[in-house]
């Protein structure tokens, strides 16, 4: 029954949702308490989102507990994101977002601990572009010419050196014509391989062949 009883409840919700967006009847079908039936569905996602996210905090807390416990390297790290998640979760329960203590504890930790990350990313990124635009063979070649392109026609000098106004649209027009063209067109490929993915892989799953969501090999 542990295997066959959660594949049966997989399949049954798969089924109705399959229902619900495929046929017009049960997608507008309204509830004795006067909700629509695909209203409810949403409220029943957002409540497991919920419970997926306080699954998360007590596996913090688990995690970084074990690290506070058993005094492991960088363990006041671990107190004091715990310290701040606690104070946080209170203040959000509490007060508003809008209230004086909520909006100082965000501007005054969480955006300069975001700056801070974003700040070593850019060095990590310089370094991966620079290891990626060394022009090695043609298909490098073209990378580098798009990413240059594209860096001009985002920065305020590519107006200076070859403004919108100039021949082609200067940097800002080929900026436009690469995103416009080019990259659509890769993100339209990347997309329906994504698509086919998921289409293979739910098939799988209802067909039951795929059960390692399921705990089982």
């Amino acid at each position: 029954m542990r295997k066959e009883v959660p594949f049966i409840i997989s399949l049954i919700f798969a089924a109705f949702r399959f229902a619900l967006e495929a046929f017009d009847g049960p997608y507008n079908y309204t509830l004795v308490s006067g909700d629509k039936l695909l209203n409810a569905m949403s409220w029943a996602m957002t409540f497991m989102s919920c419970g997926a996210l306080f699954l998360g905090v007590l596996n913090l807390f688990r995690i970084h507990g074990n690290n506070i416990r058993r005094r492991r390297p960088h363990w006041q790290l671990s107190v004091y994101l715990l310290v701040v998640l606690v104070f946080q979760s209170l203040l959000g329960l509490f007060t508003h977002h809008t209230h004086p203590a909520y909006a100082w504890s965000y501007q005054g930790i969480y955006v300069p601990i975001d700056s801070t990350m974003f700040s070593l990313l850019a060095f990590y990124i310089a370094s991966a572009a620079y290891r990626a635009f060394r022009v090695r063979n043609s298909d490098a070649a073209v990378m580098l010419a798009a990413a240059f392109f594209l860096m001009m026609g985002n920065v305020p000098i590519g107006e200076l050196i070859w403004g919108p106004n100039g021949p082609l649209g200067g940097f800002t027009g080929i900026k436009d014509w690469i995103l416009r063209v080019p990259n659509a067109a890769g993100n339209r490929a990347i997309n329906l391989g994504i698509f086919l993915g998921i289409m293979a892989t739910q098939s799988r799953i209802l067909l039951g062949i795929e059960r390692r969501h399921l705990g089982q090999e």
